[in-house]
């Protein structure tokens, strides 16, 4: 199991540390924050862009596919219906050097990325809660 801690900073903000990695979290003005950081959704979405990225240059990398120009768009959407939550992403995945010929394979493997294999098989999410 791995483990990453985000400590509370002030006002919204968080600073998260994982493998001797830090990024800092915030939230917007109009919520409260100082927006000195992308927010946890933000990241979310960005993890899920970044995991897609990563699976399709790899597989570009092996199968000797030029990934110049390679980038990932995600757009997200909040359902405000009960419960609140991002309801939907849309990811364009863009390939300027992508032979067709090789269009399904990198389809195939974007949408095997750890993150979302996650968003289609809910983990469970145990919270516990210390005073210590």
């Amino acid at each position: 199991m791995a483990r990453l801690t985000a400590t509370f900073k002030s006002g919204a903000a968080f600073n998260i540390e994982c493998r001797g990695h830090s990024v800092l979290t915030d939230q917007p003005t109009s919520n409260g924050g100082e927006d000195s950081g992308m927010t946890p959704p933000e990241f979310f979405a960005g993890s899920l862009a970044g995991c897609i990225g990563f699976y399709v240059a790899r597989y570009c990398q092996q199968a000797g596919i030029d990934t110049e120009g390679l980038k990932v768009d995600c757009d997200w959407s909040v359902h405000e219906d009960s419960p609140r939550r991002i309801g939907e992403f849309t990811i364009d995945v863009v390939l300027p050097g992508l032979p067709e010929k090789r269009r399904k394979a990198v389809e195939r493997v974007a949408s095997s990325c750890l993150i979302h294999a996650t968003l289609h098989h809910t983990p469970d999410i145990n919270i516990n809660l210390t005073t210590n």
